[in-house]
This record gives C-alpha cells, sequence and structure tokens, in this order.
C-alpha cells in the first residue's frame, strides 16, 4: 500500500535541508487490571449465552454464530463491565470459542479466566521499524516527507491490516504539504500484533518528533519554534485529506515553555544538564466497521407504560470509560427530565442491533 499527497520527490529535491533516519519502536504489550475471562451457557432450547471481557461483543458474536454453525438468533454475547480493555479486548480471541463449545458440548456452564502471562501472548502489539525522510527551508518549515513502516504483523490477520493503515493514514499531520507514506506488513512465526492504544500512530509520530529535534540541531533552531511553525491550523485539511477542527496543541506548547522557562534554559544549563521538549497531535475517533451496516450507532429510548420511568438504551455494547453511562444526562438535559430517571441498558447482543464496539475514542463525544 503505497499513500501519497502532492509530489513528494520534488518537494525535497527543492529542500534547503533533507533528514534521513531509522528509528526503531520496540514492541509492547497490555496488563488490563482484569484478565480475560469468559463464561458459557448452553441452554435446553439450543441456545448460547457467552459472558465475556471484551471490548467488541457483536464482533464475537459473529464469529460464535459462523465458527459454532448457529444461527445468529440463537446466539447471545453479553460484554461484562471492563477493568481495562485499551483495545486489547478489542478482537475474538480463541478461549471464547472454546467455552462456547464445551458448554455446547457438556450441556454445563463453562468459564475460562487467562492468566497473565496467557493475556501478555495473546494479546501482542506490533513491533515498527520506521524509515523517514523529510525537507525543510532554512527555517525549519516542513516542504514535504516520506517514510517508510515495517510492521511484525506476526500470524493471522487480527488488526494488524488496521495498524498497517493507521502508520500511514493518521500520520498526516502536515497542513497541505506533500506526504508519502508505504507502510509494509510482514507476516511472521509469533502470536498476530493487536490493538493498542491507537495502534499504528502513535509509533510514526514517535520517530517525527525525534527527527524534528534532530533538524532543530542540524539548523541551529529552537525545537519549540520549529514544531509551532509546523502546527495544523485549526478549521483546516490535513495533506492528506483529514479535516482538524479544533487545535490546541499550539496553546499546549505555549503553557509548557512558559511554565519551565524554557528560553532561560534551553542551551544555557550546565554541561550535563539540559531541558527538551516532544509533543504530538494526531486526528482520533474511528468510523470502520468489520462489517457494514446502515447506522454506526444509534439509541432506543422506551417509556414505560406509567410515562413516568424511562429506558435509555444504548447501541454502544461495552463502558471502558467511554461516557455511555454519562450520557443518560444529554437524555435528560433534552427529554427535560430527571437524570435519576433514565436507566441506562448496555453490554447485551440479545435486544439491540448490531454495533462497532468500543475503541479509538468513539462512542459519546464531549
Amino acid at each position: 500500500m503505497n499513500l501519497e499527497f502532492g509530489n513528494v520527490d520534488e518537494a525535497l529535491a527543492g529542500a534547503h535541508h533533507v533528514r534521513e533516519d531509522l528509528f526503531f519502536y520496540e514492541g509492547n504489550t497490555h496488563l488490563p487490571l482484569e484478565q480475560h475471562a469468559s463464561l458459557a451457557e448452553w441452554h435446553p432450547d439450543g441456545k448460547i449465552t457467552l459472558w465475556s471481557s471484551t471490548q467488541t461483543p457483536h464482533y464475537v458474536h459473529r464469529a460464535l454464530a459462523k465458527v459454532l454453525e448457529l444461527p445468529p438468533s440463537r446466539v447471545r454475547v453479553v460484554a461484562i463491565p471492563n477493568g481495562g480493555g485499551f483495545g486489547g479486548k478489542s478482537d475474538i480471541f480463541n478461549h471464547e470459542i472454546v467455552v462456547a463449545k464445551l458448554a455446547m458440548i457438556t450441556g454445563r456452564p463453562v468459564k475460562i479466566c487467562l492468566t497473565r502471562e496467557e493475556v501478555s501472548t495473546a494479546t501482542a502489539a506490533a513491533i515498527r521499524c520506521l524509515c523517514a525522510s523529510t525537507g525543510v527551508d532554512a527555517n525549519g518549515c516542513i516542504l514535504g516527507m516520506h517514510s517508510q513502516t515495517y510492521i511484525d504483523g506476526g500470524a493471522y490477520g487480527s488488526y494488524g491490516v488496521a495498524s498497517t493503515f493507521y502508520t500511514g493514514a493518521l500520520r498526516g499531520h502536515l497542513p497541505r504539504r506533500p506526504l508519502s507514506s508505504i507502510p509494509v506488513r510482514c507476516f511472521t512465526n509469533k502470536p498476530p500484533c493487536g490493538p493498542k492504544r491507537g495502534h499504528g500512530t502513535p509509533q510514526p509520530r514517535f520517530g517525527v518528533e525525534i527527527q524534528l529535534d534532530k533538524i532543530a540541531e542540524d539548523l541551529n533552531l529552537d525545537p519549540v519554534e520549529i514544531r509551532k511553525q509546523n502546527l495544523v491550523p485549526p478549521h483546516s485539511m490535513t495533506a492528506n485529506w483529514l479535516r482538524v477542527g479544533s487545535m490546541g496543541l499550539g496553546p499546549c506548547i505555549d503553557k509548557v515553555v512558559e511554565g519551565s522557562d524554557w528560553y532561560n534554559k534551553f542551551r544555557k544549563l550546565p554541561y550535563g544538564k539540559g531541558v527538551g521538549i516532544a509533543c504530538g497531535s494526531y486526528l482520533s475517533g474511528a468510523g470502520l466497521p468489520i462489517y457494514w451496516n446502515d447506522a454506526a450507532l444509534g439509541v432506543q429510548i422506551k417509556l414505560d407504560r406509567s410515562g413516568g420511568r424511562r429506558g435509555f438504551l444504548r447501541r454502544d455494547r461495552h463502558r471502558p470509560g467511554i461516557g455511555l453511562r454519562c450520557s443518560r444526562f444529554v437524555v435528560a438535559d433534552v427529554l427535560g427530565i430527571d437524570p435519576v430517571d433514565i436507566r441506562v441498558v448496555c453490554g447485551d447482543s440479545g435486544p439491540d442491533a448490531v454495533d462497532l464496539g468500543s475503541y479509538r475514542s468513539r462512542v459519546t463525544p464531549w
């Protein structure tokens, strides 16, 4: 896959200074407070219910129906409140399939809880190797950027394909500058790489931050100023046509500079002591499902027979701190009723339509 926006070769050829670097980002994994666990029960009427610590119950529901060869109407997935997810519970895991199948065979409830070691093995995040070339003018304004990212994708698919895409698609923080990216995913005899905290996005940003420091040193420029002049302005478009609304990184940098007394310390402290700055921003959120449906996210509001007690049903299936429970206040404000009279029902694939799941800062924007 090659993402290219503008003539990067021409931009680099006309640059005052071009910096080429190779960066290595070590792989890491999750350590949620609560390990992965699943419980399944087979019912005499030929239906299966799975309770699981998952961020994507509808994806699990779809996988169970296919693997167990059951009609989707006979499969119910309940997402329990998570003790930490971070993307590590976005995938469909073997133990979720195993407990469901064993419950069908034995007719008894079956539970599996992974150990800490098993969680680390099952949720490995990929290693990235980034080759970056950046061209700037004499004042450090970026004229063009080219990068090539190699991803240790492990075996099989998982979310490695998405990680590969994000390394290029969400790295476009430049305002209308030529940009190209070639993400490369390598299959290796390792556990599949999976999502973790904006997978595929912090890694190339890490490389860009270091390269900006190196360029500032090459040209004897202030690293604060080189960052500020390359910020995306609010209400604009990035080089790869992503729309930016608010942009608070500039004021944030100013606050840090003021609080740290930057201009009186940078390159002015005794040998062996110093101050540095690092920052980064990227567009957050996701709207792409594994399988398409007419509505990515919706709600159902039901009234009881007295008209006094309201039940607010949300299509999102899980609540790892993304504002689902607090959304009752939004509904209460719109309907003019007491938030106490709203009951939020979530985490159950049974009574509601499909949903994309809880990941990448989606669900309830504030």
